[in-house]
């Protein structure tokens, strides 16, 4: 039996993604946060199972910085999308997953590379980065992800395949590539945010859903 969705696990979780995306991040209370550069260039929230008057102090910051968004980690997606919108809040998405795995029957080895492409990978302390690339063309990146350890969790993000070499087992080989590169530290289980698309996958190679993803934001006038 895997871990379940708490706050010190949503915590590990956070820790992991913020780490592998190399976000600035802060924590008040239980409500986690983390700069977006890359994407919306202002925070987003993160909280495990919020509460009511949580919902409302966290949306009265979003309808000042519409920018902003909030991550709600939640056993009852609706319960928390009804209670965000009467806290004032706008539901954009309630479909990704958290997911966990156990690490200790996942396979050590390196796999090898599918026919006609390379792997790559590169280590920094506590994270590793898979790539897959043409054989005849390494400046093409067909499928990549990356990998974080912490504590005894491995947090895995970004996992990537170019749509043009989807359906090709490509995704399996780098999350196999990256369990290896994760299980060279002493890790017992996984963690991954998978989207509706990636959910199959990830059960088919063992990963158990065990909180949606709802994402909010403020009203918009």
């Amino acid at each position: 039996m895997g871990s379940t969705a708490n706050d010190n696990l949503i915590g590990i979780w956070v820790t992991g993604w913020v780490g592998a995306r190399g976000y600035e991040s802060r924590q008040e209370g239980r409500v986690h946060a983390a700069l977006r550069h890359d994407t919306s260039g202002d925070w987003e929230y993160i909280i495990h199972e919020p509460s009511s008057e949580e919902l409302v102090a966290v949306g009265e910051t979003l309808n000042k910085h519409p920018a902003r968004r909030m991550t709600a980690v939640t056993g009852d997606s609706h319960g928390v999308s009804e209670a965000a919108m009467v806290a004032g809040l706008n539901v954009v998405a309630a479909e990704e997953a958290l997911m966990v795995a156990d690490m200790s029957g996942q396979d050590v080895e390196a796999p090898r590379p599918a026919e006609g492409f390379t792997i790559e990978t590169e280590r920094d302390g506590k994270h590793s980065y898979v790539s897959i690339h043409l054989e005849d063309d390494p400046e093409v990146v067909a499928a990549s992800g990356h990998v974080a350890v912490v504590e005894e969790f491995a947090v895995f993000d970004r996992i990537i395949t170019a749509p043009e070499f989807r359906r090709r087992g490509l995704g399996s080989l780098v999350m196999r590539a990256l369990v290896a590169l994760a299980l060279e530290h002493d890790v017992e289980e996984g963690l991954l945010v998978a989207s509706v698309d990636g959910q199959a996958l990830y059960q088919y190679l063992g990963w158990t859903p065990i909180g949606t993803i709802v994402t909010l934001e403020g009203k918009k006038d």
